[in-house]
C-alpha cells in the first residue's frame, strides 16, 4: 500500500528532491510551501518526472502561527489520514530577523512553528497504521543552547547559534514526540542530511561560499535519507533516533539529555498555548 506524505518546504532544495524520490517510489505527495508560485512548478517538475505521481499542494508559512494554524484547518478538512509527515522547511538569515509573532526567525520558522504543526495534523497521523515524523535536523545542532532569553532576539545576533539552537530544538521535540507516542503506533525521528548545496545558503557571502561549496553533497543525495525514514522497512517501528547517511549520528551532550528535551517541550506548548500529546 502506498503512503501519503506530507513534506514542508518541499519546493526547492532537499525538499524538492525528497518529495522527487518519494513519488518514484510511490508515495502520494502533499507539499506544503509558502511559495504558490514555487510550489506549482514544484508540483510540475514532479509530475514530469514520475507522470503516474500523486501531489498536492498545500500553503503553508511557517513565520506566523496563525497562518499555520490556518493551513492545519485546511489540510485537516481535504485529507483522510497522514502516514509521514516530514519537518524540512527552514531559514537560515544572515541578518535578524522576526516572525509575526515576534519570534527571532530561525527560532519560530525552524523550530516553534513545525511544533505546532506537528500537533495539529496528529489526528491525521494516529489515523495511519503506522504513522511516522520525520525532523530534518543538522550536525550544526552540536552548535546550539537551549536559551529562552534569545526566542525574542538577541544582541548580538550570531547566526549560526540562532541556527544550532532551533536544529537542537528540533531533535529535543522529536524525542519527546518519541517518549509519549510510542504507545499509539508512531515513530519520531531526526536526521542529519549532511552539507547541502541548497538555497538555504543564499545568505551566505559569495567568498565565503567558494569555500564552503567543494565540502557540500547535492540535494539529491541528502534527500535520500529522508526517504528511507519515511518509507524503508528498515525504519519500521524504530523512534527517537538521529540518523545520518552513515547510519547512527553522534549527538551533542545537550542533544542526549532527556531532561531537556522535556523541559523545553513544556515550555512550547505552553508558548504556543496548545495541550501536550
Amino acid at each position: 500500500m502506498s503512503k501519503r506524505v506530507l513534506i514542508t518546504g518541499g519546493n526547492s532544495g532537499i525538499g524538492l528532491c525528497t518529495a522527487e524520490q518519494l513519488a518514484e517510489q510511490g508515495a502520494e505527495v502533499i507539499l506544503a510551501c509558502r511559495d504558490q508560485t514555487k510550489g506549482q512548478a514544484a508540483v510540475a517538475r514532479i509530475k514530469n518526472r514520475t507522470p503516474n505521481a500523486r501531489v498536492r499542494l498545500f500553503e503553508l508559512d511557517l513565520s506566523s502561527l496563525q497562518r499555520v494554524n490556518a493551513s492545519a484547518d485546511k489540510i485537516l478538512a481535504s485529507l483522510d489520514h497522514l502516514d509521514v509527515l516530514i519537518n524540512n522547511a527552514g531559514v537560515v538569515p544572515t541578518s535578524q530577523q522576526f516572525t509575526d509573532d515576534g519570534y527571532e526567525m530561525q527560532f519560530g520558522v525552524n523550530y516553534l512553528a513545525p511544533v505546532l504543526l506537528t500537533h495539529r495534523l496528529m489526528p491525521l497521523l494516529e489515523k495511519s497504521e503506522a504513522g511516522r515524523i520525520v525532523h530534518v535536523a543538522s550536525v550544526a545542532h552540536w552548535l546550539g543552547r537551549i536559551n529562552s532569553r534569545t526566542w525574542r532576539g538577541r544582541r548580538p545576533y550570531l547566526v549560526m547559534d540562532a541556527y544550532g539552537q532551533s536544529k537542537l530544538g528540533n531533535i529535543l521535540f522529536s524525542d519527546a514526540l518519541a517518549s509519549r507516542l510510542e504507545e499509539r503506533g508512531i515513530t519520531s525521528n531526526a536526521l542529519h542530511p549532511g552539507g547541502v548545496d541548497t538555497p538555504i545558503f543564499r545568505y551566505v557571502p559569495r567568498p565565503a561560499m567558494a569555500l564552503i561549496r567543494p565540502t557540500l553533497t547535492t540535494p539529491e543525495k541528502a534527500a535520500r535519507l529522508p526517504v528511507k525514514l519515511a518509507l524503508s522497512d528498515e525504519f519500521a517501528g524504530v523512534t527517537g533516533g538521529y540518523f545520518d547517511a552513515k547510519g547512527k549520528a553522534l549527538r551533542s551532550p545537550l542533544a542526549r539529555r532527556a531532561g531537556l528535551a522535556e523541559q523545553l517541550y513544556a515550555q512550547t506548548v505552553t508558548l504556543l498555548g496548545i495541550d501536550p500529546v
